[in-house]
């Protein structure tokens, strides 16, 4: 059975790393240990292997950012590009452009001109419209909440791909009847899958394409701890 591996993630540094931050050097070896044990598919793979049942390569591995930080561009972007590999962006709508109080701190993210020009080797997906925690809102307020995300992003002159990446990785897992009503209010917008956190590889074809797996790299692990992050999935 072919595994889909999905790696999640966040901000990128030239000398700098913490929790959600990767520096540069630690990608570039990350990048290049991938290249030679993984084949690299794009956001729209994903989308294709759920609308029409393709399968995937053996060993397959999508890398997602989440929120679209501007260091994405400064950083990110040139080191995928030399590498020739896909990668894709999970956009907040309303962070688009904008220096944003966030995370306690003030920071900047990705205009529309840095994201058309990524746009060779980068693809988009939906990531909320305010970064809003979907389970600390009531469900009454959930077709808002995706409705208002999609419909920012579709607004603007760029390809989004039909997939969402729950903020914070919350959605919910427990309640049967409540996540049957998110997939609902998803398919009403023609998001045809959705990304969480999890650990773990995905088997595959996808027993459910609104629960798709990531695995999280933190900037403070070892190249040691990333490769059997990436391996094995969650450590404990």
């Amino acid at each position: 059975m072919t595994k889909l591996t999905v790696l999640m993630y966040h901000k990128i540094a030239k000398n700098h790393t913490d929790f959600l931050t990767v520096d540069t050097t630690s990608l570039v070896n990350q990048l290049k240990w991938l290249k030679t044990n993984y084949n690299f598919i794009k956001l729209s793979d994903l989308v294709a292997h759920i609308e029409e049942k393709r399968p995937f390569p053996e060993r397959s591995i999508l890398i997602t950012f989440d929120d679209g930080y501007e260091n994405n561009y400064d950083y990110a972007y040139p080191i995928f590009k030399e590498l020739n590999i896909p990668f894709c962006i999970f956009l907040v709508g309303d962070f688009i452009g904008k220096k944003v109080n966030y995370d306690g701190e003030e920071q900047s993210f990705l205009n529309i001109n840095q994201l058309k020009q990524m746009s060779d080797i980068v693809e988009y997906g939906f990531h909320s419209v305010q970064h809003k925690n979907i389970m600390q809102i009531p469900s009454r307020e959930w077709a808002e909440e995706v409705n208002e995300g999609v419909k920012v992003l579709r607004q603007m002159s760029i390809q989004i791909q039909n997939i969402w990446a729950y903020t914070y990785g919350s959605f919910p897992k427990k309640n049967r009847v409540a996540f049957k009503q998110l997939q609902t209010i998803f398919k009403s917008e023609s998001i045809v899958g959705a990304l969480r956190i999890g650990n773990r590889k995905n088997s595959t074809p996808l027993k459910n394409p609104f629960a798709i797996q990531r695995i999280d790299i933190r900037g403070n692990d070892s190249f040691l701890k990333f490769k059997w992050k990436v391996c094995f999935g969650k450590i404990i």
